[in-house]
């Protein structure tokens, strides 16, 4: 891997790879005998997982999709499927019409009762 080659050129000779990765060590490895800290962003859907592979607790600005916590959820800069703390000053006017447009029909699937091509939790 790229990091692996990285940390030989920094000096570091005992590097090692998690056998299957990442997600294969939080799905198998009890989280009481875990040395991870926190969640693991994932590109999909979950945004975030924990040990188990549970959902976690962060879900992603339909903007700029950057993860967002709970305090950026709350924050008065989020609006669903436009804006949130990341990029509300970075959009310009045609960039927040095309979010609110997409939004708006996302909105309309769900009233008809039909998954919008962003199927998933970001329905909700």
């Amino acid at each position: 891997e790229k990091s692996t080659a990285f940390l030989k050129t920094q000096g570091f000779e005992e590097v090692y790879h998690l056998d299957g990765g990442i997600l294969k060590y939080l799905e198998e490895m009890p989280e009481e005998n875990s040395k991870w800290q926190g969640e693991c962003f994932v590109f999909d859907q979950r945004v975030a997982v924990k040990h188990g592979l549970e959902q976690g607790s962060y879900d992603q600005c339909y903007a700029c999709r950057m993860p967002l916590s709970a305090a950026d959820l709350a924050s008065e800069h989020y609006v669903k499927g436009l804006s949130c703390p990341h990029c509300h000053d970075k959009t310009t006017d045609e960039q927040k019409a095309a979010f609110a447009e997409r939004q708006k029909q996302v909105q309309l699937a769900k009233a008809r009762g039909e998954k919008h091509i962003r199927d998933g939790k970001f329905e909700s």
